[in-house]
């Protein structure tokens, strides 16, 4: 049954963010539009042209970005037992963001389209292990320091973005603006094909071990008892959560609280069994992407927000939520 609503969820997205904009497309369009475009017509049809070279790339692309970062905070709050984890929260978000921006910076961002997704996996990885040391020790790692660690590794992340961008000419520096607040403008082909390359992998990935996320809710010392490498479970999940949250924000920039805010509100309707909750969070991630992308171009039309603006709206006073409710368990005991 929530498997329907979010499929259906999901149709309804698409076709939202296919046919409202600058130019509206009729939902009976889009189809033949579609085709026109991938028979090279679209240089003769501006509908096609708007369909296929701008509508579909910033959709699909919506669609892979928010099914990557909630799949990434779905798996995080198991590893990590915290209901608060997410990508951006211990520090791997800013980290592939000061990736993206250091590649540009150095002028090596247009040299391949693979350049900046690199830089950014490459660094977001790289903070990703430092978190990790800074908070494991003698082979055990500690939830709070991992997250204030992951706080203060973010901020120092911030810092050097900031430096960077005071440092850098103009143009330069509104190119790197982009990866800060996150947007789908520009959305093209080639970040789709690498966005589906690297969701299949890590979300596969993510779902083949799904069985041991559901026993390490169980406990550390209960998972190790019944044969799960906790250690090596963490620092795999870690892994790929750092290429495929480097991935997304080298495509999109930083999009904050997708991680919190979905398996949180689908845990309550599929329960915590991550066979179920893993796709359940990739479809309602693609869904609350592409349309908090559509309520970012449509609500102050012609001027457009910056999708990651509108999910912090979201998010901000969910993850308060969440605080709160965490404080009044504490005060029950």
């Amino acid at each position: 049954m929530v498997f329907a609503v979010l499929t259906l969820g999901l149709v309804l997205a698409v076709v939202l963010e296919m046919t409202i904009g600058p130019m509206a497309v009729p939902i009976r369009k889009i189809i033949p539009d579609t085709f026109a475009y991938l028979l090279g017509q679209g240089q003769h049809n501006t509908d096609a042209l708007v369909v296929g070279a701008i509508r579909w790339p910033r959709l699909l692309v919506a669609l892979l970005v928010g099914a990557g970062l909630a799949v990434c905070g779905t798996v995080l709050q198991a590893v990590f037992k915290n209901p608060m984890s997410d990508p951006g929260i211990i520090g791997v978000s800013s980290g592939g963001a000061l990736g993206a921006v250091l590649t540009i910076r150095l002028g090596i961002g247009a040299a391949s389209v693979w350049t900046t997704p690199i830089g950014a996996f490459v660094v977001g990885l790289a903070v990703v292990i430092a978190i990790y040391r800074l908070s494991t020790v003698g082979r055990r790692t500690n939830l709070y320091a991992l997250l204030l660690a992951g706080v203060a590794v973010s901020s120092l992340c911030s810092s050097v973005i900031t430096a960077l961008l005071d440092l850098s000419p103009l143009q330069v520096m509104q190119e790197m603006m982009f990866w800060l607040f996150g947007g789908l403008d520009g959305s093209n082909w080639s970040e789709v094909l690498l966005l589906a390359i690297v969701d299949a992998i890590c979300i596969t990935a993510f779902a083949l071990i799904a069985w041991s996320y559901d026993i390490m809710l169980t406990g550390e010392e209960h998972a190790q008892g019944v044969g799960v490498p906790v250690q090596r479970m963490k620092q795999v999940t870690l892994g790929l959560c750092a290429l495929l949250v480097g991935v997304c924000v080298s495509t999109t920039g930083v999009i904050s609280f997708v991680g919190l805010i979905v398996p949180h509100v689908l845990r309550h309707f599929v329960g915590s069994k991550h066979r179920v909750l893993i796709p359940a969070a990739a479809l309602g991630g693609a869904i609350l992407l592409a349309l908090s992308d559509l309520v970012a171009r449509t609500v102050f039309a012609p001027v457009e927000l910056s999708v990651g603006i509108v999910t912090s709206f979201l998010g901000a006073p969910f993850f308060l939520y969440l605080l709160f409710q965490r404080q009044r368990k504490w005060q029950r005991g």
